[in-house]
């Protein structure tokens, strides 16, 4: 997904990094650039201890959710903000509408517009 933001890369950056603080995603720092940043969630399940035990022993991953926003300029004191994301395993339902949601607070907090932007045709 891309978005075109009213703002500057490190506004939009550090405003995302504390929306998906909030969400339970965590900042890796050794991944945070002026321009770029890497989040990651994991699922542990709160309960079934046994389960949970079991699967260490089997050796089944851990389910994680991973998303890097890449923040560009676009010129104006614009942006271009490059959402990617990835799942590994089996995560929540949840995890499933991150995209959707990040879109929705992307347009709703930031202002942001789809990228490339899209004119309406004549005729």
């Amino acid at each position: 997904m891309d978005f075109l933001v009213e703002r500057s890369p490190r506004e939009v950056l550090d405003r995302a990094e504390t929306h998906l603080w909030l969400g339970g995603f965590r900042a890796s720092l050794s991944e945070r650039t002026e321009t770029a940043a890497l989040f990651a969630r994991t699922h542990a399940p709160r309960r079934g201890a046994l389960k949970r035990l079991l699967n260490a022993l089997v050796g089944a991953p851990t389910p994680v959710q991973k998303i890097r926003l890449l923040a560009s300029e676009a010129g104006e004191g614009r942006t271009r903000l490059t959402v990617l994301e990835w799942r590994q395993g089996e995560g929540p339902d949840e995890w499933a509408r991150v995209g959707a949601e990040l879109e929705r607070w992307v347009v709703e907090e930031l202002g942001g517009t789809g990228w490339p932007l899209e004119f309406p045709r004549n005729g």
